[in-house]
């Protein structure tokens, strides 16, 4: 039975975040992405949980209905900005962020924007937006069919052919995204995506994130990083072409590490959760150890 977990809002000026909150200790938050939804971090949070530090799995803006605010852009600084507004509402100095996929985009964001309240990121999926730059055609080739659904959203029936049977088409990313991903991990995953999707306006503020992805970024958001990262990617995502994760380590002043688990796919962190939970806690206790119970919040 997947678990149900109890979430929360906490509002700051008109935006409101729904989270899942629990443990004591240092903060990490655990930003989901797409086509996905807070519940896969369960076992992770708890895991995290057990080894001392407080977790906050939120909702990406957008998916879910408390979340959503007109006019609202999902371009990549907008983005960042919602990661620090989460810290301002929380009223956290500072925080770990991990990301995966849009989560990822967001850490990246929040730690070029905000330096000084971000620990440390992790993000999973996704190299650094700057390295995305295919050199030869072959790589252009193998970036386009692993990305093409960049191109199906952006056409003005995106939501109705995403609907279409049940969302066959979120099914078929699954599939090929992670084509060796299978159990009831993953079937609940698919469905709780499904489910938050029904939903026309969520459907909706999640193609408007691709939508929003090709606007020149702000410059605030194109330097090198002032903190540390464990960045993370399945060996045979983006058709195995793992050349921008290790630019990406370049790009961070405070050092990053890199994590390939070799036959995941887009969802290294479930497809192989207890080697992403344990090179993660071993990242943590590195970069920022758990405090004493008597001295965590």
């Amino acid at each position: 039975m997947p678990v149900e977990l109890e979430f929360q809002n906490v509002t700051l000026e008109e935006q409101t975040w729904r989270y899942h909150e629990s443990g004591r200790g240092r903060p990490v938050i655990l930003f989901h992405g797409f086509p996905d939804t807070p519940h896969s971090f369960v076992g992770i949070a708890r895991s995290l949980n057990d080894a001392g530090y407080r977790t906050i799995v939120p909702y990406l803006r957008g998916y879910h209905a408390d979340t959503l605010v007109a006019g609202r852009p999902y371009d990549a600084l907008t983005l960042a900005e919602d990661a620090i507004g989460l810290l301002d509402a929380l009223r956290l100095e500072s925080a770990v962020l991990v990301g995966h996929d849009w989560g990822a985009t967001l850490v990246y964001g929040a730690a070029a924007l905000a330096p000084s309240r971000v620990d440390a990121i992790v993000p999973i999926a996704i190299p650094h937006p700057r390295t995305l730059k295919p050199k030869n055609a072959l790589q252009t080739l193998a970036l386009f069919i692993m990305a093409r659904h960049f191109i199906h959203f952006q056409l003005p029936w995106a939501e109705a052919a995403t609907r279409r049977n049940d969302f066959a088409y979120i099914e078929t990313l699954y599939r090929r995204w992670a084509p060796g991903w299978r159990g009831p991990e993953r079937d609940a995953a698919l469905a709780r995506a499904k489910e938050a999707f029904a939903d026309p306006r969520v459907l909706a503020a999640a193609i408007d994130y691709y939508r929003a992805m090709f606007d020149k970024p702000d410059r605030r958001l194109t330097g090198s990083l002032n903190t540390r990262g464990l960045m993370v990617a399945g060996g045979k995502d983006f058709g195995g072409h793992l050349g921008p994760y290790e630019k990406s380590k370049g790009l961070f002043e405070g050092g990053a590490d890199l994590l390939v688990i070799p036959d995941a796919g887009h969802w290294p962190h479930r497809e192989q959760e207890p080697q992403f939970t344990t090179t993660l806690l071993n990242f943590l206790g590195d970069t920022l150890p758990p405090k004493k119970q008597s001295d965590s919040g």
